[in-house]
């Protein structure tokens, strides 16, 4: 279990607690949780680790674990005997697995961890009654300082992380809006440049001739100039308080030209009906000639030659 913890730094645990603290400010600016650790033999610090989870894709990669490798390596033994570990953060269950495996025989540690921590605070891994290895615990040094590191840095990555939200909400909605704005968008009014029933371009705002000649073609009313009227009356209805004077005007003259041309049209789709209808009595009678006659000659015949016999 954890010895009574200490409320003020002494050296020189209080110095090597603040290079744990420079690695746990070095990993924050990286964009790692702020967690440093270093390991001390004979007062000469021979590994030095932070979290590197992220930036290494490795959920091994504790500040705890690192400062272990690099101190095995240094002292070519992975045996740390004789050796202190320094972390900011109470060591999960991974971290003190590993430092009973390498036999440190102090651990000094600052921020309790009421979430994970395995020195007691939720597990107590360290120096567990079955364990053959003990480690001198020192917990709770510079524990107000490192907690704060830790609770402000996860209090700027929520905010960070409602900013995040609030802006990618704000983005959605304005993409919802300017959906439904596109979808209830009115198909004519006096801002649309291009007509969508017709491809003449912008054709309301040309003039009161060319508004009228081009609806009374096929390319644009395809049923004929009636139809073209049913689109200017429809055009100028919609568009109603959008129109200037001058513009409403032009319309107008355009509908009366356009009257013209249909007015014009009428008498010449008139004029084959009554040739078919002329022709038809015409066409009844030649066909009748032929078939009485037929029918009577060969009565003549017949009796011409009942006579004979």
């Amino acid at each position: 279990m954890p010895t009574p913890s200490h409320n003020h730094t002494t050296d020189p645990d209080g110095a090597h607690l603040r290079e744990a603290i420079a690695e746990a400010n070095d990993a924050e600016a990286n964009g790692e949780v702020p967690i440093g650790a270093i390991v001390v033999h004979g007062d000469k610090i021979i590994g030095r680790g932070q979290n590197r989870v992220l930036r290494d894709s490795d959920p091994t990669a504790h500040a705890e674990i690192v400062a272990l490798r690099q101190a095995g390596l240094h002292l070519r033994n992975y045996r740390l005997e004789d050796c202190t570990l320094y972390v900011t953060l109470e060591p999960c269950a991974m971290c003190a697995g590993a430092i009973l495996h390498a036999r440190i025989a102090r651990l000094v540690y600052a921020a309790p961890d009421p979430k994970a921590g395995a020195c007691g605070s939720v597990l107590s891994v360290m120096n567990h009654p079955q364990l053959n290895h003990k480690v001198e615990v020192t917990p709770n040094l510079l524990a107000e300082e490192c907690g704060t590191l830790l609770t402000t840095f996860f209090r700027k990555r929520r905010q960070e992380k409602s900013q995040a939200r609030i802006l990618q909400n704000e983005a959605a909605s304005r993409e919802t809006v300017k959906e439904t704005l596109m979808a209830t968008k009115k198909k004519w009014s006096a801002e649309v440049d291009t007509d969508s029933t017709h491809p003449d371009e912008g054709l309301f705002k040309k003039s009161a001739s060319a508004i009228a000649n081009a609806l009374a073609t096929k390319k644009v009313s395809p049923k004929g100039p009636a139809s073209g009227m049913q689109m200017l009356n429809f055009y100028i209805n919609r568009a109603g308080k959008n129109l200037s004077q001058e513009r409403h005007a032009e319309l107008e003259k355009a509908k009366t030209l356009l009257s013209e041309i249909i007015a014009n049209q009428k008498p010449a789709s008139e004029k084959p009906a009554t040739k078919s209808a002329t022709r038809k009595p015409t066409k009844k009678v030649a066909k009748k000639t032929p078939k009485k006659a037929a029918k009577k000659a060969p009565a003549k015949s017949a009796t011409k030659k009942s006579t004979k016999r």
